[in-house]
């Protein structure tokens, strides 16, 4: 899949015309679809798993009919580099703690530490 650069898409969204739009981009229609610029993230991508409750963002994710969290960040770019992390290595809910530290993050302590779920038993 090729992406298009955020610039050029803009000006073709605001009704510029292709060639326009291609020359002041200094490019032409053939380098554009062979580059691989890089991706500007879809917003419902970065924010997949992630909440954001107050000034915190936190993950959760479904499992048969119960919804397990991952722990309360400060940030949006904290929650989404520990997300990223329990995908790559299957959610494993016990290594939360781990990834953190290896990512130099902060974990927001929870009132209800051992409560990681809601849901039916």
């Amino acid at each position: 899949m090729t992406i298009i650069p955020e610039a050029i898409t803009i000006d073709l969204r605001n009704g510029m015309g292709l060639d326009e739009c291609l020359k002041k981009h200094n490019t032409n229609l053939k380098t554009l679809l062979q580059s691989n610029y890089p991706s500007t993230p879809v917003k419902s991508e970065q924010r997949k798993y992630i909440e954001k409750k107050g000034d915190t963002f936190y993950i959760k994710k479904k499992f048969q009919s119960k919804t397990y969290y991952f722990g309360r960040y400060y940030s949006l770019e904290d929650a989404q580099k520990v997300r990223d992390k329990l995908i790559f290595i299957g959610w494993k809910q016990n290594q939360v703690d781990n990834i953190c530290k290896k990512l130099g993050v902060n974990r927001i302590p929870s009132k209800n530490e051992h409560r990681y779920f809601e849901g039916s038993s």
